[in-house]
């Protein structure tokens, strides 16, 4: 199964297949973001993992559920928040019966991962003496 028929399939998928299995990154903006709940920005990280492959998130609720133990409502909560707050943004489309949902990080945090995995530096911090 492809991460796109995951991403709305119902399903069950071998979690340890589809984990990533490089880093998450946690800008300090999320992790001390006092409107946001510990699990959303775990969640945070989790979806910063996705995007590095493809530019975006493709996973689904019900891959987040698995994955964190949780409701897939809890997982719905978590993203508004991180929607709400500016972190992520999300594209849904209909696919046939079917919803497909793609999560991009906000425009401000593109910055946060590099392609591979790399570490994330702002330039301006380079010379910074202090």
């Amino acid at each position: 199964m492809s991460r796109q028929d995951y991403a709305t399939s119902s399903d069950n998928v071998n979690l340890e297949e589809s984990r990533p299995s490089f880093y998450a990154v946690i800008p300090a903006s999320v992790r001390y973001c006092k409107a946001l709940t510990p699990n959303a920005k775990l969640l945070y990280g989790e979806i910063t993992a996705l995007c590095s492959r493809e530019g975006y998130c493709w996973a689904g609720n019900k891959y987040f559920s698995d994955l964190y133990e949780v409701d897939e409502s809890q997982i719905k909560r978590w993203i508004a928040s991180l929607v709400e707050q500016g972190f992520i943004r999300t594209e849904s489309k209909n696919v046939g019966f079917k919803k497909s949902r793609k999560i991009y990080m906000a425009d401000e945090n593109q910055n946060v991962f590099t392609k591979g995995q790399k570490c994330a530096y702002r330039k301006n911090n380079l010379n910074d003496e202090s």
